[in-house]
Parts: C-alpha cells; sequence; structure tokens
C-alpha cells in the first residue's frame, strides 16, 4: 500500500502538504452461509467513517474479516494471522489498527498486538466491542492505547484522527442516530439480487436489564431509534433486491410503537423475504401477533428459565402466565417460533433446568434450544462472579469461556445439563 498525501497544485507541479492517516479496521467473524462479507457492526462503523467531513482529507480505513472458523479449522497461529494482515494492508504503513474485541477472539488481542508490533506497526492500537467498558479495559487489554466503550460510530473516526497517543485515552462519544446513514442504502454493504440472508436492525439498545446481557447500553442505558424513513427506504431496497430472510438483531421486537409501523409497511410493500426477529413473550399483544402472521415471519424467544428463583436472580422475570396463553396464540395463527433457554446459571440445578424444559414440550414446544451460559464484561454477572462462587473453563473450541460450575451445581451436574441441552438439538434436527 502506499502512502498518501494530501496536495495543492502549482502551475504543473505538486507540493505535497500532509501525509493521511491510514488506518485498518479488523474484526473476528463467524460468517453465516449466504451473507454479505461486511458484517452489520462494521459495515455500519465504515458506513460512519465515510461520512465523516474529514474521511478522505485527513484519514482513511480499510477493512479486514478474519474468518474465525476457518482460522480454527486451519489452526493458524497469532503469526500467521499477522502475516496475512501485514501481506494486505502493510502495518508499518497504517496510523491506527481498530480491533473488535469479543468474548471468542478475546484471548487473541494482546498477543496480537504484539505481533504487530514485532512486525512494525508504530500507530494507535484502538479497541471496541462488546468486551470494551470503561470499569475493565485497560486491565483486560493493557497494550491499547484508546479504547471505545458503547456504540462507536461517532468515537472510531476521533479514534483515527487521533496522533500517536502516549499512554491511555477513552473516547465515549455519542451517537446522533436518527442522522446515521445506513450502510445498505449508501452501498457500504452491497446486496446481491437474491441474496440469502442479510442482518438488519431497527434500534440499538434493550430496555431490560439481565444481569447475563450484554445488549443495554450500559453508559447511557437508552434505547436508540432509527428514523422510519430510513427504516421504510431499507425495506424497499430488501423487496427490490429479492433478499429471501432478514435476521433482525434487536435484542427485543415489539418493544416499542415503531415496530407496528415497521411491519404495517413490510406488509403495504408485500415484502416476501423471511423476518426474523428476536422478543419477549410478553411484547407480543394482539396487534403484533395479527401483523406477524401476515409476514413470513420467525420468532425467536429467549425465555432463559421458567423457574422463578433463577428468572428473579437474573432480573429476567417470566409472566409464566402470559408466556402459556402467547404459547397458543401462535399456535393457533401457525407462526413459526423458537424458544431457547440458559443452563449453567446461579442457582441453578440438573432437576430445574428439567423443569423449564418440561414447562415448554408440555406446552407443545418442540423448537426449543439451550445455549451454555458465559459470562461478559460489563454485565451485573460478571461483577457477581465471587457471590456465587463461578467457574470458568473452556467446553469446546470456541476460544470461549464459559461457566461449568457455581455455587448450586458443580461440574458433574453441569456435564448433566450439558447431555439434555445436546439431546434438545439432537431432537430438533430430527424434526
Amino acid at each position: 500500500m502506499l502512502n498518501l498525501y494530501t496536495y495543492a497544485p502549482n502551475g504543473s507541479h505538486a507540493h505535497f502538504l500532509k501525509k493521511i492517516k491510514q488506518s485498518l479496521l479488523i474484526t473476528f467473524d463467524f460468517t453465516q452461509r449466504g451473507k454479505s462479507g461486511i458484517n452489520l457492526a462494521a459495515g455500519s462503523l465504515l458506513s460512519a467513517c465515510k461520512q465523516h467531513p474529514d474521511y478522505g482529507e485527513k484519514f482513511t480505513v480499510d477493512y479486514l474479516s478474519i474468518e474465525m472458523k476457518e482460522t480454527r479449522e486451519q489452526n493458524l497461529t497469532i503469526d500467521e494471522i499477522v502475516n496475512k494482515i501485514d501481506h494486505l494492508h502493510a502495518l508499518r504503513n497504517l496510523h491506527g489498527l481498530a480491533l473488535g474485541c469479543y468474548a471468542w477472539n478475546s484471548y487473541m488481542i494482546e498477543p496480537l498486538i504484539r505481533a504487530c508490533r514485532n512486525r512494525g506497526f508504530k500507530g494507535n492500537i484502538i479497541l471496541g466491542g462488546y468486551q470494551i467498558h470503561e470499569s475493565s479495559c485497560q486491565s483486560l487489554y493493557p497494550s491499547g492505547n484508546i479504547y471505545l466503550p458503547s456504540y462507536s460510530e461517532a468515537s472510531l473516526p476521533k479514534a483515527f484522527l487521533q496522533d500517536v497517543v502516549i499512554g491511555k485515552l477513552l473516547i465515549q462519544d455519542q451517537v446522533d442516530f436518527n442522522s446515521l446513514q445506513s450502510p445498505y442504502l449508501d452501498q457500504t454493504i452491497k446486496i446481491q439480487f437474491g441474496q440469502e440472508m442479510i442482518h438488519w436492525e431497527t434500534q440499538r439498545g434493550c430496555p431490560y436489564s439481565c444481569t447475563f446481557c450484554a445488549h443495554r447500553d450500559i453508559a447511557t442505558n437508552a434505547i436508540h431509534l432509527f428514523s422510519i424513513e430510513r427504516l421504510k427506504r431499507e425495506l424497499d431496497l430488501f423487496k427490490e433486491m429479492n433478499v429471501k430472510k432478514i435476521n433482525v438483531l434487536d435484542p427485543i421486537f415489539g418493544s416499542n410503537s415503531k415496530s407496528y409501523e415497521i411491519l404495517e409497511y413490510a406488509i403495504k410493500i408485500g415484502l416476501k423475504a423471511q423476518l426474523v426477529f428476536q422478543t419477549r413473550f410478553e411484547n407480543c399483544s394482539k396487534r403484533l401477533l395479527n401483523l406477524l402472521s401476515q409476514l413470513n415471519t420467525h420468532l425467536e424467544f429467549g425465555l432463559q428459565t421458567a423457574v422463578s428463583v433463577e428468572y428473579e436472580l437474573i432480573d429476567r422475570r417470566n409472566n409464566l402466565s402470559k408466556v402459556n396463553r402467547i404459547i397458543i396464540q401462535l399456535q393457533q395463527k401457525n407462526i413459526s417460533f423458537e424458544v431457547s433457554l440458559i443452563y449453567g446459571l446461579p442457582m441453578q440445578t440438573p432437576d430445574s433446568f428439567a423443569e423449564s424444559i418440561s414447562f415448554l414440550k408440555s406446552r407443545g414446544v418442540y423448537s426449543l434450544k439451550a445455549f451454555p451460559l458465559m459470562i461478559l464484561e460489563g454485565t451485573q454477572l460478571s461483577a457477581d462472579r465471587d457471590k456465587y462462587k463461578i467457574k470458568e473453563g473452556y467446553i469446546d473450541n470456541s476460544g470461549i469461556l464459559h461457566v461449568i460450575e457455581c455455587i448450586s451445581f458443580n461440574q458433574a451436574d453441569w456435564q448433566v445439563m450439558n447431555s439434555m441441552a445436546k439431546n434438545l438439538d439432537h431432537k430438533m434436527e430430527a424434526a
């Protein structure tokens, strides 16, 4: 990659004035089949950078996705990953290197930073993603220079513009979601005609405060809505491009009145794509269900547990009588849905996990999954590790630590719950 300079003509000569800061954003992804190459989070960040008034004049940004499944299948070392980065983007020429930090690649970040420094990178290491929180980011990743807690569409361009930082810098600028450009509409993420699947969002943040979840905006505890005009234009584009499936990333769809507007517009334009929503049984009003039944939809309900002592502890109170009523209505309206549980919760036992499974199966719910609990940075459950005597360990080759023991169960009990969960997955595949 060549060094870039801005210049001003003077007769027939060009006088170089100032070097443009070249930067690179790297994410570490488990790419889903049929999805576009740039994930939605990266696309939104790149779009925000390109909309910045100093883009192209004072800084530029390239993008690289490291495919985690491929990395693990090929058993690539950190040095081999850095070789790939350096070959494609010449680390010695970069001013800013932004890395996405998530539970599945957290173990890679520090050795990767050291390897990039050894390869000649002398600029700022910029760290963002779900693992970056003001209280723990510097101790978790001490080799970083700039840390971006929370949403980074406003912070990342500012970070790329920083001169070399001596010490540590935290940037947490607020994002104006109403004026944020759509990465689909501005072609940052290009959709192919007939594309199998895309990710979409209609809002950021979650109105609930489950102690295990990192979707809530911890900085402001707010819900950030995109303009309905933007959302309608995106739906028009998805219909025009004949997208087959739209996986909506909102943590809880149906938590505000804009959800009705979105569904009504999708019905109005005759959207054929399957819409996949995550929601709560308690949010399923009669009006919402009527609208959903007129579209090709699939609902994902994260019930997590049907045992009161468990759901109260994780601040995920479930209205089980309403859950029961909504399950009946979903079945009557033939709306496709699935339910997920969590195992490894504090106060949980194999017997109580079986109770949650039985609650759903006895109501005819067989599209059922269960996921092992992992502790995310910045959550209340992370702060309560000692309180509940939580122990974590690696349960597979994902590189993610999961809870394998706590105050209410030992590792042998966890293995029993793990077998129960795998049996659920097996039955779903058979169906």
